[in-house]
């Protein structure tokens, strides 16, 4: 059972929301719960600084809350090579849950499966189509089949796959045509010697009886093969027909699933077939289990618990096919439902790496070094080094406590290079600055969105405007918003630069200290999203 918790922050990560995922997973492991970070898309250059810095690699990309078939409880698979004989396919199969062989060739590659349909078909086939199969059979199969040794064996061999048990006497076999067939004799040296004669290609003796030398020299002339067995004859005949190969019955039109494949999405596909098991494969193509429609209606959902967020619309695609186990967030409480009781912290202050850190002290726990260093530099990326309206005196005394584990002796300096880190304008599309960090919000009726990035000079923000800004109205109208909001917000927190398109752009416009046109202005003081800019614009339009 998959008992892994997938920690992630929103859809468009900044650092708190990567750092906070990291350490959180940190956490969860800690206390004895098996968890792994995630991110749900492309890291900013700040927060790649403070990966690297911390030497750390990044997350799992992850973006839909839907189980994989590698997530889930599939059968283990029972592989048979093709050249393996129908009698041992009967016992594998006895093994397995799913009743399906996966059959593979020469090259250790999947070529066919055979099922319990395959095996029974041939039962019920009519004795010419047996004779044709067992025409096919090699000397080892024979031999392996009904347990015995192989005596001699001709240098081409081969059978038209007629089976006779001999028990008559000599003159009584004039009613039979023995050439080129099987025979099954138990004793007498004489009656071994006249099946060869006749032109049997392949005699097995049976109840531990052995070939003379003079039936031995006989069976080298005629080209006739002989195989020993310990058995009777009765349990010889039994069994020999089940001597030819797999690859002579298996299914070769077969249906095949990657493991990567979502369990929703195959579950459709097997609506289309009557096969009751289905190969999985790897993306080297090896098999890796075997799956049937019970795995796709009996499985775990994955465990998710997501950090510096709380709204359906910035989480995973499909957040309603997962399992939320928890919820940590310093941002208002969004709409994310639950059917049972959670572990859920949201708590007022500048950064989900705050409360993450008094969690580990909540449970007698020491971040490390790295873990301390990543809260640390949360800390000081959401709070833009303590200027954001959001700090708390919380987050100051928990940056002081946690630099001096992560060992940065000097934390302003350490700020500067790791806000400067974050400016990538020059490097970077107009879709990719505006979404960077983009949040879609919805007031009454009106729905809005609003972006931020961070920059340290001004003439890079003035290089990429006129093209920034005619993908952004585009974006607006694209989208239909009623308005589309973009802060610059400078590194060291002085205040933002304000772009802003839609019907209801002029709302912007009456929240901020200075207007350029209708459609940019300029705030000295607002440099945080939610509790700077969203309560003004929130208390306009509720009143509109």
């Amino acid at each position: 059972m998959n008992e892994k918790i997938y920690v992630t922050g929103h859809r468009h990560p900044d650092s708190d929301a990567i750092c906070a995922a990291i350490t959180y997973a940190d956490l969860l492991n800690h206390l004895g719960k098996t968890a792994v970070a995630c991110r749900q898309g492309p890291l900013n250059e700040e927060t790649k600084f403070i990966l690297k810095r911390f030497g750390l690699e990044n997350p799992l990309l992850m973006t839909d809350a839907r189980a994989k078939i590698r997530d889930i409880e599939i059968d283990t698979p029972t592989i048979i090579q093709k050249n393996e004989t129908v009698h041992h396919a009967w016992h594998l199969m006895l093994q397995t849950q799913n009743r399906s062989l996966e059959v593979y060739d020469e090259n250790g590659k999947l070529c066919g499966i055979c099922t319990t349909s395959n095996l029974a078909s041939v039962r019920l086939h009519p004795d010419t189509d047996l004779v044709t199969l067992m025409s096919t059979a090699s000397l080892d199969n024979i031999a392996r089949t009904v347990g015995g040794n192989i005596i001699y064996e001709p240098e081409h061999f081969k059978t038209n796959g007629v089976i006779h048990i001999i028990t008559l006497e000599r003159e009584d076999m004039d009613y039979y045509v023995l050439e080129d067939g099987i025979s099954i004799v138990s004793n007498g040296d004489e009656k071994h010697r006249m099946v060869i004669e006749r032109g049997c290609k392949c005699l097995v003796i049976t109840c531990g009886m052995k070939a003379s030398k003079d039936t031995i020299a006989l069976a080298k002339k005629k080209g006739c093969a002989i195989i020993e067995t310990i058995n009777d004859t009765m349990n010889t005949a039994r069994v020999i027909t089940e001597s030819y190969s797999v690859d002579q019955i298996m299914t070769t039109d077969i249906i095949t699933f990657n493991e990567n494949e979502y369990v929703e999405d195959v579950a459709m596909k097997m609506r289309h077939s009557r096969v009751r098991s289905y190969p999985v494969l790897n993306d080297a193509g090896e098999v890796v289990g075997a799956i049937s429609r019970y795995h796709t209606r009996n499985y775990q959902k994955l465990k998710v618990a997501l950090v510096d967020h709380s709204a359906v619309n910035q989480t995973f695609q499909n957040i309603d096919m997962a399992e939320i186990v928890a919820i940590v967030d310093h941002h208002h409480i969004g709409n994310i439902q639950t059917q049972m009781p959670i572990e859920y912290r949201n708590h007022k202050c500048g950064s989900t790496c705050t409360i993450i850190a008094s969690l580990y002290k909540e449970n007698g726990l020491l971040p490390d070094r790295t873990m301390s260093g990543l809260l640390m530099s949360a800390i000081l990326s959401d709070t833009l080094n303590f200027k954001s309206a959001t700090t708390k005196q919380e987050d100051r005394d928990t940056v002081k406590w946690l630099a001096e584990i992560a060992g940065i002796d000097d934390v302003e300096m350490y700020a500067r290079e790791m806000l400067g880190a974050s400016i990538s304008l020059k490097d970077a599309t107009p879709h990719e600055i505006l979404t960077r960090d983009l949040k879609n919000y919805q007031i009454g009726k009106f729905h809005f969105a609003i972006g931020q990035t961070n920059y340290s000079r001004q003439d890079e923000v003035q290089k990429i405007l006129p093209q920034f800004l005619e993908n952004m109205e585009k974006e607006q109208q694209e989208n239909k918003l009623d308005i589309m909001v973009m802060l610059f917000t400078d590194v060291m927190g002085n205040g933002s630069m304000f772009y802003y398109y839609g019907p209801m752009a002029h709302v912007v416009a009456s929240v901020i200290e200075t207007t350029f046109d209708d459609h940019s202005g300029f705030d000295p003081n607002i440099i945080s999203r939610k509790q700077q800019l969203m309560p003004k614009l929130s208390e306009v339009l509720l009143n509109l």
